[in-house]
C-alpha cells in the first residue's frame, strides 16, 4: 500500500524540485558533490530513486535487488 503512495510522491518531488529546493534550502554536501545547482540535482535524483525503489517494492523486485546483501544480515 505504501508503494502506491511513494511512486507519485517521487514523481512530484522530481517535477517540483525547484519548489522543494526553495523549501529545504541549500544543501552544502550536494553543492559540493554536484557543483552549482547541486541541491536541485540531488532532489531530482532523490525523487527518481524514490519512485524506482517503490516500484521495485511493488512488483517484488526489491528482494532481487537486495539479495546480494543477505549474507550481511542472516
Amino acid at each position: 500500500m505504501l508503494a502506491w503512495l511513494l511512486i507519485p510522491a517521487g514523481i512530484a518531488i522530481t517535477v517540483f524540485s525547484e519548489k522543494v529546493g526553495n523549501f529545504t534550502g541549500e544543501m552544502s554536501f550536494a553543492e559540493t558533490a554536484f557543483g552549482p545547482g547541486g541541491t536541485y540535482v540531488f532532489i531530482k535524483i532523490f525523487g527518481v530513486m524514490t519512485s524506482f525503489v517503490a516500484f521495485a517494492w511493488l512488483i517484488g523486485g526489491l528482494e532481487i535487488l537486495l539479495s546480494p546483501l543477505q549474507f550481511l544480515f542472516p
